[in-house]
């Protein structure tokens, strides 16, 4: 039999085009392909990359990796590592220090009057806010996570207002929101279960 000529042209056209499929087949479908032992490393380098950019300042201890290698479900694996870190975020020691002071020539009228102890915030509150959000590079005292705006920031403060601390910029600690939520702790299980890092952690998990 004769094959037409068109039949024959298609059909190398076709294989032509379906070789390279096959060939990196692997590298296409590394997903499907990928083992578990792969799957988990992956994930692992994802989560150290994540921890670095996002939270510098915490010093993260991944024995915990080493102490479930035999564990052969992956998914618990990795369930077991965030909780660890998280952990580790919780338990960071942190202490309070006085921090950096704004140069006189950018202060203002009433300010060191304002300073003073007060239960009540000052009525220049918002903008001295701001000023130490800039003074601090735009980053979480303990963890140093990228606050971008003044709406991200928290404040705590290195002698407490009700034991005689001020409003003046030594005083101000400027935190993310799970590190506040830490430093104002009374529950840690529950603090611990609130923190925003849990999602972000376990949606790298997911992929």
């Amino acid at each position: 039999m004769i094959l037409d000529i068109e039949f024959v042209i298609y059909s190398c056209l076709l294989l032509s085009s379906i070789l390279p499929l096959y060939v990196y087949r692997k590298t296409i479908f590394k997903k499907y392909y990928s083992t578990s032992s792969d799957n988990f490393d992956l994930f692992l380098k994802d989560i150290k990359i994540y921890m670095e950019k996002n939270y510098p300042k915490i010093k993260i201890d991944y024995s915990i990796v080493q102490k479930t290698k035999n564990e052969q479900n992956i998914e618990l694996r990795k369930s077991l590592l965030i909780e660890n870190l998280i952990e580790q975020f919780y338990n960071f020691n942190y202490k309070k220090e006085t921090q950096k002071s704004i140069s006189k020539d950018k202060l203002w009228v009433g300010y060191d009057e304002k300073s003073k102890s007060n239960p009540k915030p000052p009525s220049d509150w918002i903008q001295r806010k701001d000023m130490a959000h800039r003074r601090d590079n735009r980053v979480c005292d303990r963890c140093g996570h990228m606050l971008l705006t003044t709406s991200d920031v928290y404040i705590n403060f290195v002698k407490d207002i009700e034991n005689g601390g001020g409003y003046n910029f030594e005083n101000l600690i400027c935190l993310c929101v799970d590190c506040n939520k830490i430093l104002n702790s009374k529950n840690p299980k529950g603090t611990i279960s609130s923190l925003s890092i849990n999602d972000k952690l376990y949606n790298i998990a997911k992929y």
